[in-house]
């Protein structure tokens, strides 16, 4: 028996926070690109350049959501694994 302060999760409310998560996630990542590289290159030996990671468009990437409660515990990445957004 649910609590009544308990709402049901419907999949268009999880689609509804798949998507924000996911913004919140692309936007946090996009405005550290500077950040990302410099990490790098502090941690990398034989490091590409940041013009080189720029030009060879490796900074733009796709992410994508799965919540753990999705996932198939036998197989890949679970029902969740479509949710992508282009980091640029």
């Amino acid at each position: 028996m649910k609590d009544a302060n308990e709402q049901v999760l419907s999949e268009e409310s999880k689609e509804v926070w798949r998507d924000h998560v996911l913004q919140e996630i692309v936007n946090f990542l996009g405005s550290r690109k500077d950040e990302i590289y410099e990490n790098y290159a502090k941690q990398s030996e034989g490091r590409l350049s940041k013009e080189v990671i720029e030009d060879e468009g490796l900074m733009d990437f796709e992410l994508a959501i799965t919540f753990l409660r999705d996932k198939k515990k036998w197989f890949g990445l679970g029902s969740g694994f479509f949710k992508a957004n282009l980091i640029r």
